[in-house]
């Protein structure tokens, strides 16, 4: 949670801050402080307290101030305050970063300090409008959000990733700035710490890539969606199988913070089901419950939810998922599948991942290591090579490792030459996470005797598995 302090005062203080009121964003919390109350947003957001008392008094301030502030704003209407303010800070905060709204020009020797200087930005503007002037490229387009340029922190999920392993459905990387060059991408271009990226694409869709790409992990299912959705099919599925689904994914959605979990039954028949899908509903803001009583095609139905919820994870008991008209319906929608099992979420205790083709594993490499850091599970990853050559997925083992010390967790990697699906069939508690290709598609009995860890999924549904799509075949 970023700690952000503001010191506002004035017309300017009073549309920022209404902007932040607007904008609510979860990792974010806003200390603001104000001697006019009226600026203030009429309806304040949780994530903003208020304090309010004079900033230019170093007693009061330097009380405020003890507490560590990762950001620090100083928005005032006066030039008297606000450097009074910014020196009261400077006394016992000599390296805090500060960004200063400049109306007056004042020249700071200062480091830590971003001082917006709001007549160049006034001038910058209005030079925009002259005749035969190029257009900078913040002004290009639709000017609603549509391009849109991100740092790339250490810590985030696409470091070290190609950019032709990244998920773009909606959205584009169309260029890469590193050490003050272009470069334009090429799916061969690895992505590194401190990259600018420069995105094109759908201003929804990039708001949930700007939050995947610099709030690290505990973003899934961002940025295939941003809501959970349970399809339920009472003609299709057993009543056991939709209770479980129903538990389970309670669980699940505590775990998953602040998504929106959408349940869709289709072919209803069972009244007691249905009572206890709409008490979830009411017990629960987040839960919203469509039943589906005009028969509807699966492939209809499901494709028109995904577009109107923005759907990230589809989830679906083991009774659907063994149906090849289903996998197939799920596999064209382009979105993670989570297939609930008999053996419940809540006993997991690692996720599992058995390497097959180094592209997709790069791929998945992501989502398996935020849904390990959301669910609070170890990661095993399982390497298995007949001849012992094991040196061929060294670039993979390797990237799989910088994840698990950069997101500090705990990766244990097993080199087998017997493939280990047998011995897993065995194992419970455990999530398997591998790439959703075509060849989950197969006729299980044709693919019985094939030694690929993906053909041989079936093998392992007794546990929960994700399949997260993948954008290389």
């Amino acid at each position: 949670m970023k700690q952000i302090l503001i010191l506002a005062d004035g017309i300017v203080a009073k549309h920022f801050l209404q902007r932040i009121g607007e904008t609510f964003i979860r990792t974010n919390e806003y200390t603001v402080v104000t001697l006019d109350r009226s600026i203030l947003p009429q309806q304040l957001p949780s994530n903003i307290i208020s304090y309010q008392f004079d900033p230019t008094s170093y007693i009061k301030l330097s009380m405020l101030i003890k507490r560590e502030f990762d950001d620090i704003f100083i928005v005032m209407k006066n030039r008297v305050d606000a450097e009074g303010a910014y020196q009261n800070i400077r006394r016992d905060r000599p390296y805090a970063r500060i960004t200063f709204f400049n109306r007056w020009d004042i020249e700071f020797d200062d480091e830590n300090l971003i001082s917006i200087n709001a007549n160049e930005l006034l001038a910058s503007r209005m030079y925009d409008f002259l005749p035969n002037v190029p257009v900078i490229a913040q002004n290009v387009g639709l000017g609603q959000g549509e391009i849109m340029e991100v740092l790339v922190p250490f810590g985030s999920a696409y470091v070290y990733r190609h950019i032709g392993t990244i998920e773009q459905n909606q959205w584009r990387i169309v260029a890469l700035y590193r050490s003050n060059q272009l470069i334009l991408p090429k799916p061969s271009l690895m992505i590194k710490p401190n990259d600018l990226l420069l995105l094109v694409g759908k201003p929804s869709v990039l708001e949930s890539v700007f939050k995947a790409i610099k709030q690290e992990l505990g973003q899934f299912p961002a940025p295939f969606g941003e809501n959970l959705y349970l399809y339920l099919d009472m003609v299709e599925e057993k009543s056991e199988c939709i209770k479980g689904c129903l538990e389970q994914v309670k669980y699940l959605h505590r775990r998953f913070k602040g998504r929106k979990l959408i349940i869709r039954v289709a072919n209803p028949t069972d009244i007691g089901l249905l009572e206890e899908i709409k008490a979830m509903e009411r017990e629960n803001e987040l839960v919203s419950c469509f039943i589906d009583y005009r028969r509807q095609e699966a492939e209809d139905l499901i494709g028109g939810d995904m577009q109107d919820h923005n759907v990230g994870l589809l989830i679906c008991g083991g009774d659907l998922f063994a149906q090849k008209e289903f996998r197939s319906i799920f596999y064209a929608l382009r979105k993670p599948v989570l297939q609930i099992s008999s053996y419940p979420l809540t006993g997991l205790k690692k996720v599992v991942v058995v390497l097959s083709e180094e592209k997709s594993m790069e791929f998945i490499s992501a989502t398996v290591f935020d849904v390990a850091s959301q669910l609070d599970l170890n990661i095993e990853l399982l390497d298995y090579d007949p001849d012992g050559e094991f040196e061929k997925k060294s670039f993979i083992l390797n990237h799989y490792e910088n994840l698990s010390h950069i997101f500090s967790k705990n990766l244990e990697i097993r080199q087998e030459r017997k493939n280990p699906i047998r011995e897993l069939s065995h194992e419970k508690e455990f999530l398997q996470v591998l790439p959703f290709t075509r060849k989950i598609l197969q006729n299980p009995l044709l693919s019985y005797f094939s030694a690929d860890a993906e053909k041989l999924y079936f093998k392992l549904s007794k546990n929960p598995q994700l399949f997260v799509p993948v954008d290389i075949e």
